[in-house]
């Protein structure tokens, strides 16, 4: 057989070799990230996890920021699915909202390793200790302003339908927000799924000034669906 022919064979064996070592070493660093934290584990510890050469670290990552931030990465593709997720049904603020919270609250319980370190990520210029040492890290990766922005456009929805009370969507988005940042607590996963999603909601109404209809649809979003969907076959 012509040595031309192994050429793309070969190639494509090489390239999976390296997607394999590079994904070995973000899983690696993200289990040490979450037990251990950020600042105690080192690029030894993420080779030895991964079982490659301490060497064979720096062929695909330049420090152990560039390593969190792959894992940052990797773990954006549910959080984009959660917080990102278009409406099918283009249902009514109230229940956009009480669905936006139920699927936070799922990804957290299965992604709550990540998500802890998308809270450091953006909270190490507030608390002023600086727990992660990463400069210029990507705004997206900060998950209470990609949480609170997704609140804001249901928030300024259900103003202008008159489910939810006049007042400054922002600010408002900003609060729920760091109620959601609670789930993020070891605390919170003593608590069983449901009773959270159906507190969250609670709060969130009460805060949004809800008109009584608004607490009806967010209290049975399922039951809303299907008459929508009743009602769009007949």
């Amino acid at each position: 057989m012509p040595v031309s022919n192994l050429m793309p064979e070969s190639a494509s064996r090489v390239e999976r070799k390296r997607m394999r070592n590079r994904d070995a070493l973000v899983v690696a660093a993200r289990g040490l990230f979450a037990r251990h934290g950020f600042e105690a584990t080192t690029i030894a510890h993420i080779a030895e996890a991964a079982d490659l050469g301490f060497g064979t670290f720096y062929r695909y990552f330049l420090d152990k920021e560039a390593v969190l931030e792959a894992v940052l990465d990797d773990g954006r593709s549910e959080i984009d699915r959660v917080l990102l997720a278009a409406e099918p049904d283009d249902p009514p603020p109230p229940v956009a909202l009480a669905r936006l919270t139920g699927r936070f609250v799922r990804a957290v319980r299965r992604n709550r390793d990540v998500l802890s370190l998308m809270w450091q990520v953006a909270m190490r210029r507030t608390v002023g200790k600086r727990p992660l040492s990463i400069e210029g890290m990507s705004p997206q990766h900060s998950l209470p302003a990609v949480l609170s922005v997704a609140i804001q456009r249901i928030i300024e929805a259900g103003m202008r339908t008159g489910d939810f009370a006049p007042g400054d969507a922002e600010l408002l988005a900003r609060l729920i927000t760091g109620a959601h940042m609670y789930l993020l607590s070891p605390v919170a996963h003593e608590t069983g799924e449901d009773v959270v999603i159906a507190t969250l909601c609670a709060f969130e109404l009460r805060a949004l000034a809800a008109t009584s209809a608004a607490v009806a649809l967010a209290q049975d979003p399922v039951k809303h669906t299907a008459r929508r969907r009743a009602v769009g076959r007949h």
